[in-house]
């Protein structure tokens, strides 16, 4: 009877052998589609010295160039006022992202339908929090120069470390507290500068440090909330950028009407075109580096590793406070404490972004390595 029972059950144990074997087979061969796709993206990601990634490197720069000092010039040659109010030139800037998006799509636009709208209203929210930073930044600039508002608005990587580390429970390594701490501290050294020298020029009000702080926990919840959005809805990537611009164009809208509902848009139009000249060249350069500028970046960024990024944004905001000093000399100087500032924060970036933790994925593979 024993050797009988034995027989029976064999057969019963057998499928589920096989079963796990399998589940265990099709585990091992998911994760090394995973680590084979990360290492490819990786491995696909261009460096600085070869053509195309100079090249890209180059044009992120002049557009970052480009939109940081046309902004400023607007309001700078036209009286310390903008030529329109701000939020109408934030609107201007979600259009005009759109009609590009809209043409990249082939001029095919998604269905309006009860359904489709219900399921594009997710992104409202980051809407209403790019249209609430983008109107934040013209204000900010209506106080400091953009070098300067460039130091304030690196506070966004603190948060970006907090909110990884206590609330998504990420893994933060120590070097990259220590680069928080070093931006951290160069938003203080830009400060003191301005607290002893009581010149004009690199002058922080309170307000901008506060603005600067807001805006950097509306970006940051704006990006993270918007990069799962984009990883989990179903829609395509332009198709996730036409609701996002078009919201945004509806909200930009809202606030402009809300804050200014006295001012008609046609007669800031017919304002705006008896200006000077110098100022309309600028804010047509502005329009086009803040919307389709930041459009190609968007995009171009995407096939550089993070150590070029870095070095590009470091670049760029160096070209930006070179130009300043030039154009805006009452509002911008290079001193001591300014190039102390500008180099921690280079440092404390480049640390954030270079210390991160590797990877489950690529711990194994360099285990095996060091195994062979």
């Amino acid at each position: 009877m024993e050797d009988e029972d034995e027989g029976s059950v064999a057969p019963l144990l057998e499928p589920t052998r096989k079963g796990r074997d399998e589940v265990q087979k099709e585990a091992k061969e998911g994760e090394e589609q995973e680590e084979s796709a990360i290492m490819t993206e990786e491995q696909s990601k261009l460096g600085l010295f070869t053509f195309v990634g100079l090249s890209i490197v180059m044009c992120q720069i002049t557009c970052e160039v480009g939109k940081q000092v046309s902004n400023y010039s607007i309001q700078y040659y036209n009286g310390g006022k903008y030529p329109l109010p701000q939020t109408l030139i934030v609107v201007l800037v979600e259009l005009i992202k759109l009609l590009v998006t809209v043409a990249r799509a082939g001029c095919q636009r998604p269905s309006f339908d009860s359904l489709t709208l219900r399921n594009s209203m997710k992104f409202l929210l980051p809407s209403l929090l790019y249209a609430i930073n983008n109107n934040i930044y013209f204000a900010g600039l209506m106080l400091v120069p953009p070098p300067i508002w460039i130091i304030l608005c690196s506070f966004r990587t603190v948060v970006t470390a907090s909110l990884y580390k206590f609330v998504m429970k990420r893994n933060i390594t120590m070097l990259q507290f220590v680069g928080a701490v070093l931006i951290v501290i160069s938003i203080v050294i830009a400060k003191a500068g301005d607290l002893l020298s009581g010149q004009v020029a690199n002058a922080i009000p309170l307000t901008a440090i506060l603005l600067a702080i807001v805006a950097s926990c509306n970006s940051v919840g704006a990006a993270v909330y918007t990069e799962s959005l984009f990883k989990t809805s179903g829609e395509n990537f332009l198709e996730q950028q036409f609701w996002l611009y078009f919201y945004g164009g509806l909200v930009a809208s809202a606030v402009h009407f809300v804050t200014v509902p006295e001012l008609n848009p046609l007669v800031s139009f017919g304002q705006l075109a008896d200006g000077s000249g110098k100022v309309q060249v600028f804010l047509v350069a502005a329009l086009l580096f803040g919307s389709i500028g930041g459009l190609v970046v968007a995009a171009i960024l995407k096939k550089l590793d993070n150590v070029v990024k870095e070095y590009s944004s470091a670049t760029a905001n160096m070209f930006t406070a070179i130009i300043c000093s030039l154009l805006f000399p009452e509002k911008f100087t290079f001193t001591m404490f300014i190039l102390a500032a500008m180099l921690l924060l280079f440092v404390g970036i480049f640390l954030y972004e270079t210390a991160k933790a590797k990877p489950k994925i690529f711990l194994m593979k360099e285990k095996g390595g060091q195994g062979a």
